[in-house]
């Protein structure tokens, strides 16, 4: 059970980072739909050099969402790819509850960033817990 749901996780990070990503790269090529682009142009507020800060973002988040799509298929070998996606979101929710400003952000906008670190908390968690029960019955097997 613990495998479909990390499974999941990562097929549905790996979704929004590719689609974010490759949304982004694609501004400016007459091929994303005219209200994604006006959107993403709205959030980098028209500036030029924020939407090129934006597509570079958008080329890690591809990258980030390929790797996690490979380590889907080599489950196996994930744990420490899952430890490391859960300090980065730590990371990425530290900056929303505490931005550029210094001062402490309790709103929705933090309050959303931190849901993906609760949840690849809770399924390393869960992870950990079924390979300790797991090295427990294989010991049991041994002695």
């Amino acid at each position: 059970m613990t495998k479909i749901l990390s499974q999941a996780l990562y097929s549905l990070v790996g979704a929004i980072y590719l689609g974010a990503g490759a949304s982004v790269l694609l501004l400016g090529t007459g091929v994303l739909p005219k209200p994604v682009s006006d959107l993403i142009v709205g959030l980098g507020q028209e500036d030029g050099n924020t939407l090129h800060i934006m597509q570079e973002f958008g080329s890690l988040l591809v990258f980030a969402g390929l790797i996690t799509f490979w380590f889907l298929g080599h489950y196996e070998q994930s744990r420490p790819f899952h430890w490391a996606m859960t300090v980065f979101w730590g990371l990425f929710a530290l900056v929303h509850w505490f931005d550029i400003r210094g001062s402490f952000r309790y709103d929705v906008g933090a309050l959303i960033n931190t849901v993906p670190l609760s949840l690849f908390v809770l399924v390393g968690l869960l992870r950990q817990r079924s390979k300790t029960m797991s090295d427990r019955r294989s010991w049991g097997k041994l002695a």
